[in-house]
Parts: structure tokens; sequence; C-alpha cells
């Protein structure tokens, strides 16, 4: 008897694509490809019928108020998840630094399963002041085995100095976890930054040039020599040019353990769209050019990019449009609500893209490099019972209001999209259903991940 059946929708398996049904027992998935008989389900039947159901999406790139940063507790971004179809979502930590990392993740586990309504895992960030050596074992025991180094920002105090950055990372594969690096070369940044404002160089169109392709490809070239000097499993966040495409598929070729993430703003929005739309759109690393997003693409199709993640970054912003001096506004965009319509849209409707790939990158791909898998991140009997369904022809407008973050803006205002998250379950439970959310505040569980890094 089943507690749950997902019946005759375009279910996404590790096989292909096939209309079938899923059952579900005690939250997990217990049979799929074979049909079920209604009469040996004792709970809620779904027809699913002109739908894809896809594995819960995990986003891995979500940020939240840490103390002084976002706009969003660690609650808010995982119910903006939830509404956009995400089922898990892995959250990047930063502690102060007078505070230890470790009390940090201890904190914030709390916090996750007081508030959120999905299952969430968390990264951890380590500032340069903090002692790897002793973090690092503390952190990996806790459940967050991925820890981020910041390579840029050096006005703010988190870039990571060279020598640091390679002796955290010779600790962080002593350990068997996963390095993550923001890769921008932070010299140069600071550099052409403090040109520009020392020249009256403030307005919207000159950000690009104080944030060169050049500098995110060096960064990745950097991050990827101290990992292959360290033997350091490497996650490069937030990719977006094509050189830095190109340095990450010669480096797996030549076998290293190296991961690359991209994001929905970099696969569909340009710096053409900053100068449109304003300092909202301002992000780091930047948009970039129509070039550097197709290149993307190609490596999203080649498997060179493995993950596309939302990297959101909600922010209260009081200015819109133009702005005195763009150095002076804050970094970062809302974007975990709407990463599963936009990269449908993008790639399945747009692109004529297969949706096994959107399943990929959005879900099974995150969840075998972040240690979630096959627990997560893929339909399968055994697996944990997370899906989405998505109606293809359904067509939406994204608007700010009628998103669930505390952000005050969307860089997809007024865009029509095509192909949107109608329903989703967490370990066998409705969580989304026609734009509601059915559980509440703490129904979401902390996955205490034992390893990451090791996909390939």
């Amino acid at each position: 008897m089943y507690d749950m059946a997902i019946i005759g929708g375009s279910v996404v398996t590790p096989d292909g694509v096939t209309r079938t049904d899923v059952a579900i027992k005690d939250g997990v998935i217990v049979s799929v490809g074979a049909p079920v008989a209604l009469t040996d389900v004792t709970g809620r039947v779904i027809d699913a019928t002109g739908k894809f159901v896809l594995p819960g999406v995990i986003d891995a790139h979500v940020h939240c108020q840490t103390w002084t940063d976002h706009a969003d507790a660690i609650g808010d971004s995982h119910r903006s998840a939830a509404h956009g179809g995400v089922t898990t979502a892995i959250t990047q930590i930063r502690a102060p630094v007078e505070m230890a990392p470790s009390a940090a993740i201890e904190h914030f586990i709390e916090e996750g399963e007081r508030t959120s309504p999905i299952d969430f895992g968390l990264h951890t960030i380590l500032r340069p002041e903090h002692d790897a050596a002793t973090e690092v074992p503390k952190v990996i025991g806790l459940g967050s085995p991925s820890v981020k180094f910041f390579m840029s920002y050096k006005d703010t105090g988190i870039m990571t100095p060279d020598a640091t950055l390679l002796r955290n990372l010779r600790v962080v594969a002593e350990n068997g976890g996963l390095a993550m690096v923001h890769a921008e070369d932070g010299e140069i940044l600071s550099n052409l930054i403090e040109h520009a404002q020392a020249t009256g160089r403030t307005g919207l169109e000159d950000f690009a040039w104080t944030h060169p392709a050049s500098a995110e490809d060096l960064g990745v070239h950097k991050a990827l020599a101290y990992a292959k000097a360290t033997d350091c499993p490497l996650y490069i966040l937030h990719m977006t040019t094509a050189g830095g495409v190109e340095l990450l598929r010669e480096a797996a070729a030549e076998g290293q353990r190296v991961f690359g993430e991209t994001c929905p703003k970099y696969l569909s929005l340009t710096n053409d769209d900053l100068l449109r739309v304003g300092a909202q759109a301002k992000v780091g690393p930047p948009l970039r050019s129509d070039h550097d997003r197709d290149r993307l693409w190609d490596g999203l199709s080649a498997g060179t990019l493995s993950v596309v993640a939302s990297d959101h970054a909600p922010r209260v912003r009081e200015r819109m449009g133009p702005v005195a001096d763009v150095f002076a506004e804050p970094y970062g965009a809302p974007g975990t609500e709407t990463m599963l319509p936009v990269i449908f849209d993008e790639l399945v409707v747009r692109r004529g893209g297969d949706v096994a790939l959107l399943a990929e990158i959005l879900s099974t791909n995150p969840a075998r490099i972040y240690g979630l898998y096959p627990k997560k991140g893929v339909i399968a009997p055994g697996s944990d019972a997370d899906l989405v369904l998505v109606d293809p022809e359904r067509r939406e407008v994204i608007s700010a209001a009628t998103q669930h973050s505390t952000a005050t803006y969307s860089l997809y205002e007024g865009r029509e999209v095509t192909g949107w998250p109608v329903l989703s379950t967490v370990r066998g439970r409705v969580v989304l259903e026609d734009g509601e959310l059915r559980q509440q505040p703490g129904f979401g569980r902390y996955q205490h991940r034992e390893t990451a890094g090791l996909m390939r």
C-alpha cells in the first residue's frame, strides 16, 4: 500500500523522460515506471497529466541574513525558494570575525530547523582571520563539508590572500572537504575601483570595466592551480566568462576534480540590462556579454559546467535606476524563486533543450557534488520523495510584488515565462500547490552531509 501516487506525468529519471507513475510510502519513492493501481493508494493521488515530474530542485547557492548581510532571514530565503519549486536549499553562512564558523553553523542548523519549510544544507564561509586547521574539521563534523573562500572584495576584509588560500585548500583536502571559491582577482578589482572613484567615473556605465572578464579568468586560473597543487577538489561559484569555461574544461580533461556553477542571471541577462534597469542589477561577478552568455550555455551542454544555482542575494534597495555612485551600491539580487521558471523558459522553451538536462543541472548534479545523492536529486526507488511538477504550457509574468523574498525588486520584472512549478513534495508531503505553501516553518530538516566533491 502506498501513501501517495503521482500518475500520468512525464517523469524525468536517469533513463530519460517517460510517461509513467511514481509511488511513495513513508516519504520515500518505492516504485517508478510501473502503473499504480488506485486501490493500492491509501492517501492522495495526484494527476500529473500534461506535466513534467522532475526531481526536486536543489538550489546549491543561497544567501541569507548572517548578522550583517542580506535582507532575508534563512526561513525567508527558503520560503521564497519553496515558492519556486526548490525542495532543498544549501545556504552559505558567514560568521563575523569574532565568531567561530562552527558556532555559526550550529546557530543556523537550529534556526533553519525552526523556520525553514523545505530541507536545507549549509556551506561554511571561511574568512582569512579564521583558523582553518581548527575550524574545517569542526564544520565538516557538523555536516558542512563544503567550505567557501573569497578571492575578491578586498575592501570588505573577506578576501583571502593567496598564501592563506593555498594553506587552507590543503586543510580542506586533508579533511575530505570540497573547496568553493568566488574566483575574481581582488587586487585587479580593487585597483580599478579606486582609479574609477579617483577620476569620477562612478556611473552605471563604469561598473563593467572595473570588473573585467580578465580578472575572473585570472581568479579561475589561480584557483585551479592552487587546487591542483594541494590536491583539493574545487567548485567554482557563479562563473560568467568564456575564458573561465575553457580553463575549467582543460583542468577537467587533465583529471582534476573540478566543478563549475553558473546562474540564471548570467544565462539570460547581459551588461546591457544593468544599463537599462539600474543598480539593482549590480551583481558580482557582473553581467557579461552576449558572447560570454552563449559560451556558458555551451559549457552546460558539454558538461563542463555542472550546476545552475541562483546565488540568491536579496537586498532592500531604496534607489532604483541611475545612481550617482555605482560603487556605493551593494552587490546582489534575489533569484531562488525565479530560477526554475527562468531556466525552463530559457533552456526548454526558447532554446529547444532537453528537460533531462534541466534536471541534471538543477537537481542531480548538485546532489552528487554536495553529498546528497541518491537521497536527493533523482527519481528512483529508495530516494526521498522530493518532486516538482512543472506545467510546460503555463505562462506567468514575473514581478517582485508577487514574490516571497523580503527583497524589493526582481531582475526579471515584467518578463513573461512559459513553464511554471505548480506542485512540489518534500519527503512525500506536499509543500507547494497552486502558488500556496502547504507546510509550516520548521517542516524542513537539516541535511547533514558526510562528503562533497566526489562526483567525478
